[in-house]
């Protein structure tokens, strides 16, 4: 085994453990390891997808354009597939998302050849697909559930908890319109929100940052 597949293997192991041994392998072995630098897109809408998308380290943002921005509709980190991937290698079209790296991340390119043997070979192969589906499906009932029934202040304070979780820090460095994007509001909205919320002392403004205060964090 040569060191990129070597790397694989290391990667696998290190994030995705329910996969059996026999499953891991093969993939370690058939499929290729691409370094994607902070801010690189990994996929285009319209481009032709012919490998599932497996995260093996980094954290990644998965949206739309459209002719008024960006549509956001998911994050991707380590241990996580992207399932519009396994859709479109698997049906030979074309993508309808843009993915981006927020940080410097290794992604795991697996090739149609491979998923469809494993497909045919592995249940437990199966059941991770599966499981793909069935996150995806959970965070567009969430998107859902929020636009229909929050109100925007409380969406807005629930994306500050959910991205100081997924960094680890109490510190976001966010603009005001990546706030803003993400949430499908306007950058107005997004702006006179956190200055409220400041006002009431749930957070402290920085420029280009958000800082959540110690202790008002809540699950």
């Amino acid at each position: 085994m040569d060191i990129a597949h070597q790397e694989i293997s290391t990667l696998l192991n290190e994030s995705y453990p329910l996969l059996p041994a026999s499953v891991k392998d093969i993939i370690s072995q058939t499929a290729v390891l691409m370094q994607v630098k902070k801010g690189a897109l990994i996929t285009r809408q319209g481009q032709l997808l012919r490998n599932a998308i497996l995260v093996g380290a980094g954290f990644m943002k998965v949206y739309r354009e459209g002719p008024d921005g960006e549509i956001f509709m998911y994050y991707l980190e380590a241990g996580q597939a992207c399932a519009m991937s396994f859709v479109c290698a698997q049906g030979r079209e074309t993508s309808g998302v843009m993915i981006k790296a927020l940080e410097d991340s290794l992604v795991i390119l697996l090739p149609l050849p491979v998923m469809d043997r494993l497909m045919r070979e592995s249940h437990d192969w199966n059941q991770f697909v599966v499981n793909v589906y069935r996150a995806r499906f959970d965070n567009l009932l969430q998107a859902f559930d929020d636009v229909v029934f929050k109100k925007l202040d409380e969406r807005l304070l629930r994306y500050l908890y959910d991205q100081s979780a997924k960094t680890g820090s109490r510190t976001l460095q966010i603009t005001h319109q990546q706030i803003a994007d993400d949430m499908h509001s306007t950058r107005e909205a997004v702006s006179r929100l956190l200055k409220t919320m400041e006002q009431q002392g749930l957070l402290a403004i920085n420029r280009n940052s958000e800082l959540l205060k110690t202790g008002i964090v809540r699950s």
